[in-house]
């Protein structure tokens, strides 16, 4: 029986099974030495936005155009403030193998302007 808030976005469709399962946040495994503020744990929540990336990273990047290397597709991830959009980020890249993708974090904020950039 499903809870009374949950909604359509609680769900995903399970490949294997083709049916209706909930998200589940990937299993985590604390780090050997333990920084409080850069832990990142999963939640259904970051699993799901995880998810949507990397479909969109995989992406060809015209319908009719066989892509070689994923990764090229860019991706806006847009909400209100503490709604963990970096987190998602962070934990999406930290899964990117070194050799053959980069990353630079900058962050910007509603007080970024051109001129400070």
């Amino acid at each position: 029986m499903a809870a009374e808030k949950e909604t359509i976005f609680d769900y995903m469709v399970d490949e294997t099974t083709r049916g209706w399962k909930l998200w589940e946040a990937e299993s985590w495994i604390p780090p050997k030495r333990l920084l409080f503020s850069q832990l990142l744990i999963p939640t259904s929540d970051s699993t799901r936005a995880e998810y949507i990336i990397d479909k969109i990273a995989k992406m060809p990047v015209m319908r009719n155009e066989k892509r070689k290397e994923p990764g090229n597709q860019s991706t806006l991830l847009v909400g209100g403030p503490g709604t963990a959009k970096t987190s998602v980020v962070l934990m999406y890249t930290s899964k990117f193998n070194n050799e053959k993708m980069m990353f630079k974090r900058i962050n910007f904020s509603s007080a970024t302007t051109p001129f400070n950039f």
